[in-house]
């Protein structure tokens, strides 16, 4: 079940280290799922919230979640990624630190996705820091079974964590970013990264509350569960 896989993890709201047992866990989840129309997953989901359940022990997911009528209704939201083992596997191969994705989607099909990186040892050197790199675009149909994601505006954002009058937080949107020789080169740098053959992902599971896509580039997949506004482990107090 959906909650087994969550309760195998250290954490529901950042990314957790990948193991063979989470792997199965999360790929019986696929397996094993019952597929919906999206009003009943948006039903259940009131009836559980009347009820004061918010646990899903079931692995339900809308069916045809590549459809934008499917999809619209309960991906708008803010969702971070708690399971990814190539995610994982490049903060090993990195020396070791902490990686923390987050994607926003809004209504409109536009989103934005903020990786936040600390600890790391190649950071830096000099007092500690945090780098969020950031990444806007859109996210659309592309078949019955999976979405199209184009990224269009790349940034990032420096902070010394002892400097207590700077926000520990990303730039919202690429605008917001000062003007400077660097900005534009990051934008340009990420564009070249913006490409058209991974941008294609197959939804494996999709419920107003959890999300699972394929990386099939790296044969992989990506699980994403969506922040709720009054949880009390989110702790990234953003104003977008």
């Amino acid at each position: 079940s959906v909650e087994s896989f969550i309760s195998a993890l250290d954490y529901d709201d950042t990314l957790n280290i990948a193991s063979k047992e989470r792997t199965q866990s999360l790929n019986l989840i696929i397996d094993s799922k019952k597929e919906v129309d999206v009003t009943n997953i948006l039903k259940s989901t009131s009836s559980n919230k009347q009820r004061g359940n918010n646990n899903n022990n079931n692995a339900v997911s809308v069916r045809n979640p590549g459809l934008w009528e499917s999809m619209q209704p309960v991906a708008a939201g803010n969702w971070k990624v708690i399971y990814a083992p190539h995610m994982s596997t490049i903060v090993s191969l990195a020396g070791g630190g902490d990686l923390d994705v987050q994607y926003l989607l809004n209504d409109d099909g536009t989103l934005q996705s903020h990786a936040k990186f600390t600890n790391f040892p190649w950071m830096i050197p000099g007092s500690p820091k945090t780098l969020y790199l950031s990444v806007s675009g859109t996210f659309q149909s592309e078949s019955d079974i999976a979405c199209k994601v184009q990224w269009d505006k790349a940034w990032i954002r420096v902070i010394d964590n002892n400097d207590d009058e700077t926000k520990d937080e990303p730039h919202a949107r690429f605008e917001d970013v000062p003007d400077s020789f660097l900005k534009n080169i990051i934008a340009s740098v990420g564009n070249s990264f913006f490409v058209e053959a991974v941008s294609v992902f197959p939804i494996s599971f999709l419920s107003d509350d959890l999300i699972v896509f394929d990386f099939e580039l790296l044969g992989t997949r990506i699980c994403a569960a969506k922040i709720k506004p009054q949880s009390k482990k989110f702790s990234w107090k953003w104003n977008f």
